[in-house]
């Protein structure tokens, strides 16, 4: 068992490392058409350089513009409430006060908005359910899950100047790293604290059949870890720094 515990102590911080970064440059065109093609397949999430974090779908990104999709365009001053509801737990809900500056509730907002089910309450009574929801000062943009984004899309444009990263996760190929990372550490350290057994020792615990049964149990433990965990691609945007002359 002292040799196992280190192990796993070994697997978690392998774990911790499911995550591939990529570098875009100015002039980078194949690695914006790789971020492109990826925001294709799956949801992203951009940071912005000031540390705003909005979950988008259908973005596009170029050196010049970055541009994702929504279904819903409203003030934000029509906006009264905003809900987050989690199956098992209580509603949490946020009060938009309109009468001063707001910018720093709205971030906070914005931040619990990445992933989860939203129901937005408005002034007149009206409760709309919604996704991805981002709010700011001016305007409040949401994509409707019973809408045709195809035929409804709200197409919001920022400069690609403002963006720090994009970040795309995959619980799934979290799942399935972990598991491969801990097969093949359980694998390697039954091997190793396995025996030799010559014939006629009766009590002997065979090298292949230690490290398959601690393999597959290190990929049993690993799995929800990496659910945890995810993988995480990460494309950050360099941008030219600014140069000036005396």
């Amino acid at each position: 068992m002292k040799t196992i515990q280190p192990t796993f102590l070994l697997l978690t911080f392998c774990l911790l490392g499911c995550t591939s970064t990529h570098t875009l440059r100015p002039g980078h065109e194949a690695g914006y058409a790789a971020l492109n093609k990826h925001a294709g397949r799956q949801d992203a999430i951009v940071t912005f350089i000031d540390g705003r974090k909005v979950g988008v779908e259908k973005l596009r990104i170029t050196p010049d513009s970055t541009y994702w999709t929504y279904t819903n365009k409203i003030a934000t001053t029509q906006i009264n409430e905003v809900q987050f509801r989690r199956p098992g737990s209580r509603v949490k809900r946020w009060s938009l006060g309109h009468e001063a500056d707001q910018t720093s509730l709205y971030e906070k907002i914005n931040k619990q908005t990445l992933g989860r089910g939203v129901v937005i309450s408005l002034k007149d009574g009206q409760e709309l359910r919604a996704k991805k929801l981002w709010l700011t000062p001016a305007f409040s943009y949401w994509i409707d899950p019973f809408k045709n984004r195809q035929t409804n899309a709200t197409y919001l444009a920022v400069p690609t100047s403002q963006i720090k990263h994009v970040q795309f996760v995959s619980r799934e190929k979290g799942v399935g790293e972990a598991m491969l990372i801990g097969a093949f550490m359980g694998a390697v350290v039954g091997f190793a604290i396995g025996e030799d057994c010559p014939n006629g020792n009766f009590i002997c615990f065979p090298r292949e059949e230690i490290a398959v049964a601690l393999g597959l149990t290190s990929a049993l433990i690993a799995a929800p870890i990496g659910a945890v965990k995810a993988h995480r691609d990460i494309y950050l945007i360099k941008h030219e720094a600014a140069t000036g002359t005396n």
